[in-house]
């Protein structure tokens, strides 16, 4: 297995993910000193809905094949 070999600008790339994570980490630590939901609270319901949504798409699909 090799190793990664840096490349130019990777430095730049890793700095910029850092500052955003630091940011990423005040706006959550304020959000919860606020109350407002986590992200999970939000994107759980959004992928059961989308989940369901395929879900009944893909029984009537079944079923025009079936039938149709």
């Amino acid at each position: 297995m090799k190793l990664y070999k840096w490349k130019k600008g990777d430095g730049v790339t890793l700095i910029w993910m850092a500052i955003g994570a630091l940011i990423g980490l005040v706006f959550g630590m304020n959000g919860i000193g606020l109350g407002w939901p986590s992200i999970d609270d939000l994107l759980i319901p959004a992928f059961l809905i989308v989940g369901f949504i395929s879900f009944i798409g893909g029984i009537f699909k079944l079923f025009s094949k079936l039938f149709l």
